[in-house]
């Protein structure tokens, strides 16, 4: 026995949807359906939360990709003192954080200085640097061609973020002082962003640099892992990120959901994850991730192939593919969560460092 609802939000109507009568969980439903699928939880189930997601769960859901991999659980710091030895205070709502999110870290107690001139960028010539900092720098608005050599750039705020490094460049800026033209010659380092657009950062500018992965020719020589880097979170995974640390993202969205954010996380838990990416299927889509596990229990659609060629689906489902993996990597707020104290594992010893490529993070063991 199945059964219908319709209604109209947001001036579009809501495709009518027949549900099976049988429940099951999402572990249970995806162990025999392939997705994407519309499901809406049970009404033996009624979930509370103190957040507002909680009511877009009770709507019919399109579930579009299953998600698994590891999350790290976090606690937002207040306060902490790794000098001294003080106790840090954490505070609000557990912090996750996928292991592909796409953001920068340093650990609270890694005490290598940052570069502060682009001149000393330029020294190491690394493969990529971060910039945290907006910089004075000269943005490219026409390439060379053969008909016109030159390659046009405006000077501009170049944006906070990570910079691949391509060379040096020398070029000369003339100026009109009195009638005369007077001839400078600038020095830049040529950089590209992540797709391909570039830029001149001039030696004389100043900022707060970082590196990310330094050349092997030139590390060793020039004490390259002297200097200040960040690392991704999956580096840190790889080696060997512990329960007990701290970290400071340097650069990287802060979850959407206000939380108190400040910056610094303390590592309370990681965990390997399965879950799916779903939206409401009503009024403005808003995505949601549910894990799949032995609760709660859901309904699915028994006429999907109709709910399919509804508008309202259709325009959930676009969301989907131009959101859903972004979304998946976003650092996310989780509520009601509870951190068990784990007694089981060694410590993360300090790892050596290597010379040119990728540093690894220099974990220690949290103190007890």
């Amino acid at each position: 026995m199945a059964r219908a609802e319709s209604s109209a939000m947001s001036g579009e109507r809501e495709p009518d949807i027949r549900w099976e009568s049988h429940p099951q969980t999402l572990q249970e439903i995806l162990k025999s359906n392939p997705l994407p699928l519309v499901v809406k939880l049970s009404t033996e189930n009624v979930l509370s939360s103190s957040s507002r997601s909680a009511s877009d769960v009770h709507k019919p859901l399109l579930l579009y990709k299953e998600i698994k991999g590891r999350k790290i659980y976090c606690k937002n710091v207040t306060s902490v003192d790794v000098l001294t030895g003080a106790v840090c205070r954490e505070d609000g709502p557990v912090v996750v954080i996928p292991e592909t999110y796409p953001g920068w870290f340093r650990l609270i107690d890694d005490l290598d200085k940052p570069l502060t001139t682009v001149a000393n960028v330029a020294r190491i010539m690394p493969v990529r640097f971060l910039c945290c900092k907006p910089i004075s720098g000269f943005l490219s608005i026409q390439k060379g061609s053969k008909a016109n050599p030159d390659e046009l750039f405006e000077k501009l705020t170049i944006n906070a973020g990570v910079y691949n490094v391509l060379n040096i460049h020398e070029d000369f800026v003339r100026y009109v002082d009195k009638r005369k033209t007077i001839k400078n010659l600038m020095r830049c380092l040529k950089c590209s962003d992540n797709e391909g657009t570039e830029i001149l950062l001039p030696f004389e500018s100043t900022g707060v640099f970082y590196l990310i992965e330094s050349r092997k020719a030139t590390s060793k020589r020039l004490n390259a892992e002297k200097c200040g880097y960040v690392f991704s979170m999956h580096s840190m995974m790889e080696a060997g990120l512990a329960k007990g640390v701290i970290l400071t993202l340097l650069h990287g969205n802060p979850p959407t959901t206000p939380c108190g954010f400040t910056n610094v996380l303390k590592i309370c838990d990681i965990i390997k994850d399965h879950t799916v990416v779903a939206a409401t299927l009503s009024g403005t889509p808003k995505l949601l991730e549910l894990p799949i596990g032995p609760t709660p229990k859901f309904v699915k659609a028994v006429n999907f192939g109709e709910v399919q060629r509804s508008p309202m689906y259709s325009k959930v489902n676009r969301h989907l593919v131009d959101n859903a993996d972004a979304y998946a990597n976003e650092m996310k707020v989780r509520h009601n969560y509870n951190i068990q104290a784990s007694t089981d594992g060694p410590g993360v010893p300090r790892l050596s460092k290597s010379m040119g490529g990728f540093r690894t993070p220099k974990l220690k063991t949290p103190k007890s």
